[in-house]
C-alpha cells in the first residue's frame, strides 16, 4: 500500500500523524505477530540504508507471504503505543 494512503487511513481512523523521518537509518525489518500459529513474521524494509523519506515493505511482504495491501508499519507513534518490535541496523531486536 502506498505510504500516503496509509497516512490518510491512520489520520482519519486514529487521529495519528505518521512520522517516518529517518526511519530507513534505523529499521532493517519489522516483526509482526498475528497471534496465531504463524508466530513472528519478519518483514524486511526495502528502503533500509537509503535516503528515502518513507519505509517501504512491498518486497518484504511478498517474501514473507503477506498480502501487498497489508499494513505492517504504521508510523513511529503507533508502533510505540502498540509496543511494536523491529530489527535494527545492529541485527538485534528492539522495541519502538
Amino acid at each position: 500500500m502506498r505510504t500516503d494512503k496509509t497516512n490518510v487511513i491512520y489520520k482519519k481512523c486514529f487521529g495519528l500523524d505518521i512520522d517516518q523521518e529517518n526511519i530507513n537509518k534505523v529499521v532493517k525489518a519489522v516483526i509482526i505477530n498475528f497471534g496465531d500459529e504463524r508466530g513472528d513474521i519478519i518483514v524486511e524494509n526495502d528502503n533500509f540504508g537509503t535516503r528515502r523519506k518513507y519505509a517501504d515493505f512491498t518486497e518484504g511482504k511478498k517474501k514473507a507471504g503477506l498480502n501487498p495491501m497489508q499494513i505492517v508499519f504504521s508510523g513511529l507513534e503507533a508502533e510505540h503505543l502498540c509496543h511494536g518490535r523491529y530489527i535494527g541496523k545492529d541485527d538485534l531486536v528492539h522495541e519502538f
